[in-house]
């Protein structure tokens, strides 16, 4: 098997497991952010999903790159303030059900950057979600797999 660089600009669409459409238990939402078949998720109606590019740009990667930590005494440090910078560079959108009242939609907007607005970001991140999204991201990437959150005893 050789090696290429794929250029997939490709998006995902990840279901959060605070949305009252899902209908499933922790462990089958983590299965689902694994490889985002929505079957695991026993749907009762039609979820909410945001819309995640699958890579960055350079520009973006830049971007990324300058957030993820700093070295302190010679160690890295990380801030989870990379996690908010990270999510607002891979958010593109947001898709909300048809049949959710307009007025409770979540308004997906860009900031002057042109990135995600940091204002949703910070609400996703308020209800605990900001994670999942992260790591459905990072799944699709191949950047983690099952084992890579278990604790080691």
């Amino acid at each position: 098997m050789s090696f290429s660089l794929d250029d997939d600009k490709g998006v995902i669409k990840v279901v959060v497991s605070k949305d009252s459409a899902v209908g499933c238990t922790p462990e089958e939402h983590k299965s689902y952010l694994e490889d985002l078949n929505e079957e695991k998720l026993n749907l009762k109606s039609e979820p909410t999903r945001f819309v995640l590019r699958k890579n960055l740009d350079y520009k973006a990667n830049q971007v990324l790159f300058r957030s993820q930590g700093r070295v302190v005494k010679g160690q890295m440090k990380t801030d989870i303030a990379s996690f908010l910078t990270e999510i607002r560079l891979y958010l593109i959108g947001v898709e909300n059900p048809s049949s959710l009242p307009e007025s409770q939609h979540i308004v997906f907007k860009r900031d002057t950057d042109g990135y995600a607005n940091k204002e949703l970001v910070a609400k996703l991140q308020n209800y605990g979600v900001l994670m999942e999204l992260v790591l459905a991201v990072k799944y699709s990437k191949g950047d983690l797999n099952a084992d890579a959150l278990t604790k080691k005893s």
